[in-house]
């Protein structure tokens, strides 16, 4: 007696189930939908599961026994019943370590400040712009990273607001952001304004950036107040605890050493004398989660020929340790598709994170626990990536 499915009838239950799941709306790539290939998953093993005990009993060849009626003979005499053991109570395993951290504000940007709010401060129309996905750099320090632009003239204002637990914040950082106006370097008719303060142990940056008879000290400080206000409203932030799965942030000399060029169709490979971490100054915020080891962020530039005849692409890779709890995100997000990356437990191509203008996409693989995203230059698809990506992605380890 078989009591399995067989292949055909798997995948004949497979697509009835799956032709009402399908991926809808594509643009360029197909987004996917984490809610119609959860469902179609549950249906599919479900269905499959009944399907099993079905063909059970449909193909079984028995024939029934008579079912003969009992007499009173045949009763079993009463029993008394016996006096219940205690059963024993279990010991409570030992609490584990955390493995995320808690945001600010929820997590959310909406819950910080309104657009209506840094509207007032800058005297143009803002719009919020959220991260496509995060990270999880954010998750793993317990802060959160949240803008606001102009929609009607590109990048004529911003507010940028930041908050972590005063315990991460790097001292160069602490030590050098202080609540002050200063003119932007490459425009003079703009202004910007920093009101900065700690709230029962968290730091909490608002930046404000436009035009000069607009944006001032004293409705960059109104804006923090707004938010500083709104922080009780929720979870006091604090950092995830590293567990012994999370990865050692890597070297970039060391990956480059460790990578064969001719995986990604080159010569050679070797980590950039200017990393991207250089591009962040201690005193700005950006690069927090690289300043702190929360991320690690690395250029790496292939290369074949010499002289006139040489070619060569730059690709950016980065490890996040523990953060694997926001993987989630980069599935869900729109336009994302699955991609295979051998040694991953999951991995998706996923629109970039610039939250300024468009940019390419990315590959995020995860192990369950960690991160990684490896950017390809804008000349190679990133699908094409993946085999370095898993080459990468062997590379990292506790």
């Amino acid at each position: 007696m078989n009591d399995e499915l067989s292949p055909r009838e798997h995948a004949d239950m497979r697509d009835l189930v799956m032709a009402g799941a399908q991926r809808i709306r594509p643009v360029g790539k197909h987004r996917m939908q984490i809610v119609a290939g959860a469902a179609a998953f549950v249906l599919i093993a479900g269905i499959a599961g009944g399907a099993v005990a079905t063909a059970t009993l449909l193909r079984s060849d028995a024939n029934p026994a008579p079912v003969a009626t009992p007499t009173r003979s045949d009763l079993p005499a009463p029993t008394v019943p016996a006096t219940p053991t205690p059963a024993p109570t279990p010991t409570a395993a030992p609490e584990q370590p955390a493995s995320t951290g808690v945001m600010p504000f929820g997590g959310e940007c909406a819950n910080v400040l309104s657009e209506e709010e840094a509207a007032v401060t800058t005297g143009m129309h803002m719009i919020r712009s959220d991260y496509r996905w995060q990270t999880g750099a954010d998750a793993v320090l317990g802060g959160i990273d949240c803008v606001w632009v102009t929609d009607e003239v590109y990048l004529a204002a911003t507010v940028h607001v930041f908050a972590y637990p005063e315990a991460v914040v790097p001292a160069e950082l602490a030590s050098g952001t202080t609540s002050v106006c200063r003119d932007v370097d490459f425009d003079t008719s703009r202004v910007e304004c920093s009101a900065v303060e700690v709230v029962d142990g968290t730091w909490l940056l608002v930046r404000a950036s436009g035009a000069r008879e607009s944006v001032s000290l004293a409705a960059t400080e109104t804006l923090l107040s707004s938010a500083s206000a709104r922080l009780d409203d929720h979870a006091a932030p604090a950092p995830a605890e590293r567990t012994g799965a999370w990865w050692t942030p890597p070297d970039c000399a060391t990956i480059a050493a460790a990578v064969d060029p001719a995986v990604y169709g080159y010569e050679r490979v070797a980590a950039t004398a200017d990393q991207p971490i250089d591009w962040y100054a201690p005193d700005r915020p950006e690069g927090i989660s690289y300043r702190t080891g929360a991320a690690s962020l690395c250029a790496l530039h292939f290369a074949s020929g010499s002289g006139e005849t040489t070619t060569g692409e730059v690709v950016t890779v980065s490890a996040v340790p523990g953060g694997g709890v926001s993987f989630p995100t980069a599935l869900a997000a729109d336009h994302s598709v699955p991609v295979t990356v051998e040694g991953a437990a999951a991995a998706v191509i996923a629109p970039g994170l610039d939250r300024y203008e468009g940019s390419g996409s990315v590959i995020v693989a995860t192990d369950g626990v960690n991160l990684l995203t490896v950017t390809p230059d804008w000349v190679r698809d990133t699908s094409e990536a993946a085999e370095l990506a898993a080459v990468l992605f062997g590379l990292m380890h506790p």
